[in-house]
């Protein structure tokens, strides 16, 4: 999966859990995955005019932890 197609999945897996009332606080990523998307990020350049508003981190994504584990595919939780 691209790193822009994982990015999209965590983003759709958040909303729709915050949509049944859940408060989603990590995601569990493949370390492959987590590196996928970090290369792919940092290749975007560094967001100067509004850095508040990056929505990856060192250890975060959407505002969730980043826990590594040998899933296949994301999981928001």
């Amino acid at each position: 999966m691209r790193a822009e197609e994982l990015v999209a999945e965590i983003y759709r897996q958040k909303t729709e859990l915050q949509r049944e009332g859940k408060k989603p606080c990590q995601v569990i990523l493949s370390m492959e995955a987590w590196r996928h998307i970090r290369a792919w990020h940092l290749a975007r350049g560094v967001m100067e005019q509004a850095p508040h508003m990056d929505y990856i981190g060192e250890d975060r994504i959407f505002e969730m932890d980043v826990l590594i584990d040998g899933v296949e595919s994301p999981r928001v939780c």
